[in-house]
């Protein structure tokens, strides 16, 4: 049974009042058909990626889409202070080997491009800039360039098992499919939730480059 917009609303606002990383007054929440849209302002990218998050956990919700926005103060850092302090961070987190990896900041949007050598380290240095204060938009171009490279086969084989093991759902309710390591996600899952999170579990399998998520929520397709 579906459940109602309003009841959907009144959970997704209350996920987000009790989380101490969100001002959830600054944030409006409306929702339409079990889609939720959030609009208004965050002090970070990483407020709006964990208010994204919060909303897609909550039972009923289809799809979340984001008008929030990130302001950039006039007494803010420059781009010349936020590409330093990026550098630096990516530099401490030694498991990226941020070595291969160039910042450019312009307009508070930092572009990263050059090279990693696991999908998952192209999403984490992403996921590092999120947190930045002055930092209003990430291009990510980074390729990803395994040293080893196993057979599209094989990767296959260690996604479904991945999918099997840790979403409790059958490996058969997901196709995969792997072109030169570009993977590709079709089917139906049960939660947005699960929409959500399976490619997550892509991410750090050996040979994974890139994932296209195509799955639907069971019932929205």
């Amino acid at each position: 049974m579906e459940r109602s917009d309003d009841l959907i609303r009144s959970d997704v606002v209350e996920a987000l009042s009790r989380d101490s990383r969100i001002n959830s007054a600054r944030i409006t929440v409306t929702v339409e058909n079990g889609s939720v849209l959030l609009s208004g302002d965050a002090p970070t990218l990483y407020t709006i990626h964990v208010a994204r998050e919060l909303a897609a956990c909550v039972h009923g919700v289809h799809s979340v889409h984001s008008e929030l926005g990130v302001s950039r103060p006039p007494a803010g850092p420059s781009d010349a202070a936020i590409t330093n302090y990026a550098e630096q961070i990516l530099r401490w987190n030694a498991s990226i080997s941020a070595g291969r990896i160039g910042v450019c900041v312009d307009g508070g949007v930092v572009t990263l491009d050059g090279e990693v050598d696991a999908y998952w380290k192209r999403s984490r240095a992403e996921l590092l800039m999120l947190d930045i204060e002055g930092i209003v938009g990430v291009i990510n171009k980074l390729a990803v360039v395994p040293d080893l490279m196993p057979q599209d086969q094989v990767i296959a084989d260690d996604v479904k098992s991945a999918i099997e093991r840790c979403t409790c759902m059958r490996r058969d309710s997901i196709t995969v499919e792997v072109n030169q390591g570009l993977v590709t996600l079709t089917g139906h899952v049960p939660s947005l939730w699960s929409k959500h999170n399976t490619p997550h579990l892509v991410e750090s399998i050996l040979g994974v480059k890139g994932v296209i998520d195509n799955l639907v929520v069971a019932g929205r397709d």
